[in-house]
């Protein structure tokens, strides 16, 4: 009877002490966690060459132990383990600005509530060990252990505090959240670790005493960096989209794969509205045309000028009424110039790409001009013709007059010579 009571007694110091050695670690992998360290898992083996581990590895974790962490858990253990787990024994991790604001972050709890389990205690050692490592695994996952990673000394630092008691879950603000890391039933009691974190990252302004402060304006103002934004500085669009042209042809980067930009070519085509071969050439055949167009006009109005001018300076008629009548009917034949009649046919010579300084489009401007010139002559061939048909009627007049006229002639040179004849008589 008194070996069972001795033997239950060792079992119950043995709990004890791997429940404050469990309590020692869970405060190492918080805190050291958050100072940006890490701790391995595997389990080294082979002992020093004295013989003594120094820092024994407990629970197959290599956790080194700080002095600091160590004494401020043992202060609150205070030698009572359960005593002070069933007070709740909370570590509390804070951040501190260079400003002088403060914000908690998260707050980790170890209790141990009534409830037994009658179990080995080879059993209870194997599950703290893995109560443990899933320790250290969340204290990997919230949103501290990134803001730790990233702490400076000329931005933030992150601290920790460890106490007894029940926690103050209002200073984490709204909207908090809870893990419930592990929980293990064990022979003096059922052993719990969570954690409740802050999901809002916000540092609210405090209500602060006022200080007045008499300074001159000079020290009064704000002093900005150097490399702040300027005001001149312009503003970047962040949904500004660049224009897709579908006109320009593909292009593959480097180590790419060139069937897939082959499956994309045909799944484009098939996308896409289909779109009449070669029309980007279309635009080249519009300038053309345009051209072409100028070219005419500018022809036009040259052989108007120049049918103006030769009329003012003809000189009209002598024969009465058919000469206004004449030179009206020039100058309305000189205005309507006929296009050529095969115009189309060698304008269409012009109609294909890339013309501009070509030998073909120089010998279709000449062509063009010849036919502009041949009828223009043309139209000046028929109003000579018109005036000099007119002319051959005047003449024709006169000279049936002379030809009635002929008998008077005659007489009068006849009476001339008898007068001579008369004359050399006497």
């Amino acid at each position: 009877m008194a070996s069972s009571n001795a033997e239950l007694q060792e079992r119950c110091k043995l709990y004890y002490k791997f429940t404050k050695v469990l309590t020692l670690k869970v405060a190492q992998i918080v805190v050291q966690s958050r100072q940006g360290k890490k701790i391995t898992h595997e389990f080294n083996s082979k002992l020093p060459d004295n013989g003594v581990e120094s820092s024994p590895q407990w629970f197959n974790l290599s956790i080194p132990d700080e002095p600091g962490i160590t004494e401020d858990t043992k202060r609150v253990l205070n030698g009572e383990v359960v005593d002070a787990l069933a007070k709740v024994l909370c570590i509390e991790i804070s951040l501190h600005t260079v400003d002088g604001d403060d914000m908690v972050l998260e707050l980790w709890t170890v209790k141990l509530s009534p409830g037994s389990e009658v179990c080995s205690p080879s059993t209870v050692y194997y599950r703290m060990s893995v109560m443990l490592k899933s320790t250290l695994t969340i204290s990997r996952i919230t949103p501290a252990y990134k803001l730790s990673r990233s702490q400076h000394n000329e931005s933030y630092k992150i601290s920790h505090k460890i106490y007894g008691g029940e926690p103050d879950y209002d200073v984490l603000g709204e909207k908090r959240k809870t893990i419930k890391v592990s929980e293990l039933h064990t022979p003096i009691g059922t052993l719990m670790i969570e954690v409740v974190y802050r999901t809002k990252m916000t540092i609210m302004p405090e209500a602060k005493q006022k200080i007045e402060y008499e300074a001159s304006p000079a020290t009064a103002e704000i002093m900005v960096k150097s490399d702040h934004f300027y005001t001149e500085s312009p503003k970047k669009n962040r949904n500004e989209k660049k224009e897709l042209d579908l006109s320009k042809p593909l292009t593959a980067g480097a180590f790419v794969d060139q069937t897939k930009i082959q499956e994309l070519h045909r799944t484009l085509s098939e996308q896409l509205p289909p779109e009449p071969p070669m029309a980007w050439l279309l635009a080249e055949k519009e300038k053309m045309e345009n051209k072409m167009k100028m070219l005419t006009t500018s022809d036009t109005d040259n052989a108007l000028t120049t049918s103006d001018h030769e009329n003012a300076n003809q000189p009209s008629c002598s024969s009465g009424v058919g000469a206004p009548s004449s030179s009206s009917h020039a100058v309305s034949r000189a205005i309507e110039v006929p296009k050529p009649k095969n115009g189309d046919k060698y304008t269409g010579l012009m109609e294909f790409p890339f013309a501009d300084g070509s030998p073909i489009a120089e010998l279709a401007n000449f062509y063009q001009e010849c036919l502009q010139a041949r009828s223009i002559s043309d139209e000046w061939t028929d109003i000579v013709i018109d005036s000099g048909s007119t002319d051959s009627e005047s003449l024709s007049k006169q000279l049936k007059m002379f030809e009635d006229a002929v008998p008077e002639f005659d007489n009068m040179v006849a009476s001339m010579f008898s007068n001579s004849e008369g004359s050399d008589r006497s």
